[in-house]
């Protein structure tokens, strides 16, 4: 997947270094990059930069990742963004309770740099078929009521409605 400018990822890493380089790194494969130093920030940041992806540290000063996650995904439901967890923290249970929570992925600091990059193209190939399919849910539900309205706009002439093949006349 060939990364295009209109795709937005929000890093939320308290760290100043890595939030650096992990923007750089983004930046460079031509995504549109914004950076919140704590969940405070990423929260105010989500609602006015809506990413289509977020990666976020876990622990950080007032609103950690873990809350900022669970905050997005329950207060945003089907148009919250992707979420990645990036941490220290490597045990089964901190990976299982960050899943459990509403992360998409995550992934243990220090990553592989390819690897992180690997998974964010993975999560926005996961971003841009949702999108394509509320699309066509969207047109899908257009295209029902056009055709309520053509239906009822026959019988209102007196035109029966064609049989489907296969049909039997009621």
């Amino acid at each position: 997947m060939k990364a295009t400018p209109d795709i937005r990822i929000l890093v939320v890493e308290d760290d100043p270094f890595f939030q650096r380089v992990l923007m750089k790194r983004l930046a460079a494969e031509g995504y549109q990059v914004q950076a919140a130093s704590d969940g405070r920030e990423g929260m105010k940041a989500i609602v006015t930069f809506e990413p289509d992806l977020v990666i976020s540290d876990w622990m950080m000063p007032h609103v950690d990742g873990l809350e900022l996650c669970q905050s997005v995904k329950t207060g945003l439901r089907d148009g919250s963004p992707y979420f990645i967890l990036l941490t220290a923290k490597g045990e089964i249970s901190d990976k299982l309770l960050a899943l459990d929570t509403g992360a998409d992925d995550y992934l243990v600091k220090p990553c592989d740099q390819g690897e992180l990059l690997a998974r964010v193209r993975a999560g926005l190939r996961i971003v841009l078929l949702t999108q394509d399919l509320r699309r066509s849910v969207r047109e899908l539900t257009r295209m029902q009521h056009e055709l309520r309205r053509v239906k009822l706009d026959l019988l209102q002439r007196g035109i029966p409605w064609p049989e489907e093949p296969g049909e039997k006349a009621a």
